[in-house]
């Protein structure tokens, strides 16, 4: 198969970046001084040393290296899951109930983000992206088409993290998937940034049920008042509902029908030890952190010789 001009997914990028490919900077130097030992017999420092067979096996080990310029481990997995299915017509994408709720959930993260981004008067209106877009080296599909942010050229990628415990600190860096996938998306649209906005909002009813499950049959399947363990099972229910409901009437107005074992007003008559408020609601602007990409151009040319190199790979996988 000729993979010479095979485009990589914004999503998978990061994975092509992983390690070094043969030596880093680091082991070049490493062979410059042992090359200067052995022909001198003087180390860095200027003492004498003697040239041992440890060194010399250390050397040859670092050329060797040089040499072969062997890809990382994690660039090879991801090229030979990428050979075989374009080989087989075979799709090996991954999905969980956090990938899950990023899919049902994604509009009203994306509503939740805008109404954030709006909520000091500005006027910041998104617009959904439906076209995958291309270039000589990678393809991607944003969920949102940039647009005009303070005077800049920005794209936004939304993320709906699982729970409370899983949403990012501001102070968190960005994780390295999303940096590179939002380098990509910056390329393949000419934006000057984009944002990863990680957006905490409300389980969907069918990942509730699923987590309520998980109890329910742990503890033999209680039904009625009448089974030993159906009250520690609503009060399993009921802390799963405060650990993944982040507005109580959002979640009631989208299912109306959806049994919580928590009524409204013991959700909103607890009070808060820290800060005095009454209810398990967050506010929103404690459920959107935002992490910015600057584009860079010297990571895109990393990127395309490592896309070259990868492309090679699979050409001559067997």
């Amino acid at each position: 198969m000729d993979f010479s001009s095979y485009k990589f997914r914004a999503s998978q990028t990061h994975l092509l970046m992983t390690g070094n490919i043969g030596i880093t900077k680091n082991q070049e130097e490493e062979i410059k001084l042992l090359f200067d030992e052995k022909s001198t017999g003087i180390n860095v420092n200027g003492n004498k040393i003697k040239w041992t067979p440890n060194k010399d096996e250390k050397l040859k080990d670092l050329l060797s290296k040089q040499k072969d310029k062997e890809l990382p481990k994690t660039m090879q997995s991801e090229l030979r899951k990428v050979h075989r299915a374009e080989k087989y017509n075979r799709n090996f994408n991954f999905t969980n109930k956090f990938t899950q709720k990023g899919i049902v959930q994604e509009d009203e993260a994306i509503t939740l983000y805008q109404n954030y981004l709006n909520r000091n008067g500005n006027i910041v209106l998104f617009t959904k992206n439906e076209t995958r877009l291309n270039n000589a080296y990678i393809s991607g599909l944003p969920d949102i088409n940039p647009t005009l942010l303070n005077g800049v050229k920005t794209g936004f990628d939304v993320k709906s993290s699982w729970e409370l415990e899983t949403l990012p600190f501001e102070s968190d860096p960005l994780i390295s998937a999303y940096e590179w996938q939002n380098q990509s998306y910056c390329w393949l649209t000419d934006s000057e940034e984009w944002i990863t906005a990680s957006c905490l909002v409300n389980i969907h009813e069918h990942g509730l049920n699923n987590e309520k499950l998980k109890y329910f049959y742990a503890l033999g399947s209680p039904s009625s008042y009448e089974d030993e363990y159906y009250d520690e099972y609503v009060t399993r229910c009921k802390e799963i509902e405060v650990r993944l409901i982040f507005d109580y009437d959002l979640f009631v107005e989208r299912y109306p029908y959806h049994n919580l074992e928590m009524s409204r007003s013991e959700w909103m008559e607890t009070i808060n030890p820290t800060t005095g408020e009454k209810g398990y609601d967050i506010n929103m602007v404690d459920r959107v952190v935002e992490k910015k990409t600057v584009f860079d151009p010297m990571k895109i040319e990393e990127l395309k010789e490592r896309i070259e190199i990868a492309r090679k790979y699979l050409t001559n996988l067997k």
